[in-house]
């Protein structure tokens, strides 16, 4: 039974509940604002199917957390990720590719005009490539190397690296800061902290609260804090036998374990790196 007054963002019913519905876009524009410091100010987004097809039969397919768009026509695509993941990098720019995909389907006019496409990955890990580094934000573009000038304006990836944000609350500079500091630690906040005192914080932590859930609500808050921990045992153990096993079997095992479990094939696909045709083999 959960006993935390708010629920836990990692999860996925925490994170849809908080940012994935008209009720909470108000939360997703405020932060979106926050985190695209200089880019133009979204004022409204319209939420979209989060399961993207591709364009021909037998084409692969992705399932993202949250996918909008903006009054701009800028499209946003927004993963959480609580497992490390071999291809991470590799599947966001697969994922990215899609709203560009979309710009170019047949039956009509077309002049190669393409929109503005982010893709924004909370990540509940720090990446092997920035091990290094202690900063917790990565703002990546397209880039000419011999001149480090932005090439291309319009693909955009935001990582973040949540256990690298380690301020307290006397330490938050600005608003992102203070999304940031709430995401990581809401689930164990025992109240509203005095800086997020204002009316849509005060609304957000409204609706974060475990007691205001249906009975429903709650058994599928639950069913999803299980799965998450689920999966953390199983990764875990399955890593320290993979050593022994072998990476790659190792990685099997987690997938088909996972899959026991009952989790969909696309969140198993998130966790290992695997594709959905080889965890449907196991």
């Amino acid at each position: 039974m959960c006993t935390e007054r708010y629920i836990d963002p990692f999860t996925d019913f925490g994170f849809k509940r908080m940012f994935g519905s008209e009720r909470c876009k108000s939360y997703l524009i405020n932060f979106l604002n926050s985190l695209l410091v200089g880019e133009d100010k979204i004022v409204d987004i319209t939420y979209r199917n989060t399961e993207q097809l591709g364009l021909l039969p037998g084409d692969r397919n992705a399932i993202y957390d949250l996918y909008c768009t903006t009054d701009k026509n800028g499209h946003i695509i927004v993963e959480m990720q609580n497992s490390r993941q071999k291809f991470f990098i590799d599947r966001a720019v697969y994922y990215s590719t899609f709203p560009i995909q979309k710009a170019a389907e047949p039956g009509s006019e077309w002049n190669y005009q393409l929109p503005k496409v982010y893709m924004v990955a909370f990540l509940n890990f720090t990446m092997s490539d920035y091990a290094d580094t202690p900063n917790y934000k990565h703002d990546v573009k397209l880039v000419d190397v011999s001149t480090n000038r932005v090439f291309y304006q319009k693909l955009n990836y935001i990582f973040l690296e949540m256990p690298k944000f380690i301020k307290n609350e006397e330490e938050l500079a600005d608003r992102q800061e203070d999304w940031l500091y709430v995401i990581k630690n809401l689930a164990k906040l025992p109240e509203i902290p005095d800086r997020m005192n204002d009316e849509l914080f005060l609304s957000f932590f409204q609706l974060a609260e475990v007691s205001k859930l249906s009975p429903e609500e709650y058994e599928a808050y639950e069913m999803s804090l299980k799965r998450q921990r689920d999966s953390h045992n199983i990764i875990t153990t399955a890593r320290e036998e993979g050593r022994e096993e072998g990476r790659e079997e190792g990685t099997v095992v987690v997938a088909r374990n996972l899959k026991q479990l009952g989790l969909d094939i696309s969140t198993i696909a998130k966790a290992t790196g695997l594709t959905t045709d080889q965890i449907k083999d196991l």
